[in-house]
């Protein structure tokens, strides 16, 4: 008897994958699965034409938004430099290359090309790239000069493939991990500086034609070496985003952004490891205050961002209008202290862990509140002085944003057993929306009221 024999190759495998699937699928299938491709074909062609046509308005230049008629790049520069920042960041906590269960099993126990395997599942990545890139110069069009909106599409296009490339190179142990970061940072750091050249004046030219070229040329590199060098993905490399895309997956099927923002920080607090136990106060208030005072000295990243962030809004805000200052403000007060509310949130979501503590609901909000309420004071009065509002807008401000996060941190976990409301439609969860409005819907009746009295 024969032992050995040909391995089939990748492409083998998926033709008799997709055959299998033809011979199986119901013929009922069939006119829907044209229909979505029809779908996704008109869909893709309108999303193509309107990346690279140009808007009638641009924001950056209008009235109702800024204080004055002049137009800038600068404001096309910041919103690339967080496309990017973000875009590698979450490209990097995704893995990005990940693979089934099927495939994993062909690659584990035969010898199968895992170069080959892998090829076109790296190649949509860096297409999706791409395209995520080219929606983010897209909307950066809307806020820069009129001559530089395709070079900023273009630009963002190649960034976005550089942002998936550079992830896809740590996976395949071409680079190290700190390479992310050293894109990430920089990004970051970068914004506040475009933010206060623009609020200053300064001219700022759009990216040319050779500078779009030689970003595309800088980006080529690392796609092609990513493309070549994507045998080199081991399990371990390929399962480091798993937990991450299940996340994802749930979030959108529940509607429940909770479920992956608890991946995101579980797998943050891993990285952190372990620190040295610091002793308590004995009085049960100041302990609850000191423990969640604790969690943002231990993991300073989320406060770091915000901080930068803040010092973002304070320079925009010394350059829109008086009702759009109060509204970024408020937004911003908003943020800080759901940022700084993440043990509100864990106590509301989880009852055993508030049952562990041994007091009641009120003593624990009283007490956890008071780091975020702390932090939003501090964010009201720091944008307040950048901004022209009365008094009375900056105290609705403050108060608004706080019993916004307040409202959307103590919420109790998502139910999805209440009303759906059957319409000629679809269905509509009302009792789902209703969940979701809680905090919301406070933070846009005080972002009308302060606008108003602005």
């Amino acid at each position: 008897m024969e032992l050995t024999g040909t391995v089939p190759g990748a492409r083998d495998l998926r033709a008799l994958r997709h055959a299998f699937e033809r011979r199986r699928a119901p013929l009922v299938d069939r006119p829907a699965l044209a229909v979505l491709v029809v779908l996704g074909l008109y869909v893709g062609g309108g999303l193509a034409w309107w990346l690279f046509s140009l808007p009638a308005t641009t924001f950056a230049c209008g009235d109702p938004i800024v204080r004055d008629s002049g137009c800038t790049s600068a404001w096309g520069w910041a919103v690339v430099a967080i496309a990017v920042a973000a875009g590698t960041a979450s490209t990097r906590a995704a893995g990005p290359v990940t693979c089934g269960t099927e495939t994993e099993f062909w690659l584990l126990s035969t010898p199968v090309d895992r170069g080959a395997a892998l090829r076109p599942r790296v190649a949509a990545l860096l297409i999706c790239g791409a395209i995520a890139g080219a929606l983010a110069g897209r909307f950066a069009t809307f806020v820069t000069t009129p001559e530089g909106r395709v070079a900023f599409t273009c630009l963002a296009a190649a960034l976005g493939v550089g942002a998936v490339a550079l992830p896809m190179l740590v996976q395949c142990r071409v680079l190290v991990p700190a390479v992310v970061r050293v894109v990430v940072g920089p990004c970051l750091v970068a914004v506040p500086g475009v933010v206060t050249v623009a609020a200053v004046g300064v001219a700022v030219p759009p990216p040319g034609p050779l500078f779009v070229v030689g970003a595309w040329i800088a980006v080529a590199a690392p796609a092609v070496s990513a493309l070549r060098r994507c045998d080199r993905i081991a399990a371990p490399e390929w399962r480091v985003g798993s937990d991450t895309a299940v996340g994802v997956s749930a979030s959108f099927t529940a509607l429940d952004p909770s479920l992956l923002t608890g991946v995101v920080e579980r797998k943050a607090w891993l990285r952190i490891g372990s620190r040295r136990s610091r002793a308590l106060p004995r009085r049960r208030i100041a302990a609850l205050v000191r423990s969640d005072l604790l969690r943002h000295v231990r993991r300073p990243t989320p406060v770091l961002v915000a901080c930068v962030a803040l010092l973002g809004v304070v320079v925009l805000m010394s350059v829109v209008s008086p009702p759009a200052a109060v509204v970024v403000q408020l937004v911003a007060v908003f943020t800080v202290a759901t940022i700084f509310g993440a043990g509100l949130r864990d106590v509301s979501r989880d009852p055993d862990f508030a049952v562990l503590l041994g007091t009641s609901d009120t003593y624990l909000r009283r007490a956890l509140s008071a780091v975020p309420g702390s932090a939003a004071v501090v964010a009201g009065a720091v944008t307040g002085f950048a901004g022209s509002a009365s008094v009375a807008s900056v105290v609705i401000v403050i108060v608004g944003g706080c019993a916004a996060a307040y409202r959307m941190r103590t919420r109790p976990p998502i139910g999805y057993d209440g009303l759906i409301l059957e319409t000629a439609v679809g269905q509509i969860p009302v009792d789902l929306l209703r969940q979701w409005a809680r905090g919301p819907d406070l933070l846009v009746v005080c972002a009308w009221l302060a606008a108003v009295l602005a």
